[in-house]
């Protein structure tokens, strides 16, 4: 038993000279990363409109109210619409309507409260705190909900960091892409 002491004893005493695990130290990955709230400002490139989204880090994608959908050459089976340009029609946070068409990247099979549902997923830029990013959104009907853009874990990965008690009205500024 003392000869198994006297092997580990220099390891534990250099664990517990190391800072704790999980602090976020000066100059670490963490302190990289922009902190926001459960909702932030977030600008869509190629549509040149900002909303208000709401920030979801249980969503593993981000997705965007879109619309009346026109698919050109629309096949029945999602699938195949695979690489088509869908036509939709989105709605920003103070009210301005826009169309925008895109290539359909993949079709999302999505289970929510109302049961299990496909969706296009198109590639579009995101960006928000002075970050940028392509990722894959899936398009929904998101009128009846408050916030027209969710943001999910894809978008919110090795740049962000949720602070659930920053209230709205305290998130900085720079957070609103001009």
């Amino acid at each position: 038993m003392a000869s198994m002491f006297r092997r580990w004893c220099p390891f534990l005493v250099l664990l517990l000279c190391l800072p704790p695990a999980f602090s976020v130290q000066a100059g670490s990955p963490c302190t990289e990363k922009k902190i926001i709230g459960p909702e932030c400002w977030v600008h869509i490139e190629g549509l040149e409109l900002d909303f208000l989204a709401q920030v979801d880090t249980g969503a593993t994608t981000s997705s965007l109210h879109a619309t009346d959908y026109l698919i050109q050459g629309e096949a029945e089976d999602p699938q195949e619409n695979v690489g088509k340009a869908i036509n939709f029609l989105t709605i920003s946070t103070d009210g301005k309507y826009k169309r925008m068409t895109a290539e359909i990247a993949k079709v999302q099979s999505v289970v929510n409260a109302q049961g299990r549902e496909k969706r296009y997923m198109v590639r579009l830029t995101l960006a928000a705190s002075g970050i940028r990013k392509s990722i894959l959104v899936n398009l929904r009907d998101r009128s009846t909900m408050k916030h027209k853009l969710l943001v999910g874990r894809d978008w919110l990965a090795e740049d962000f960091l949720v602070d659930v008690e920053l209230a709205k009205e305290d998130a900085p500024e720079e957070s609103k892409e001009e």
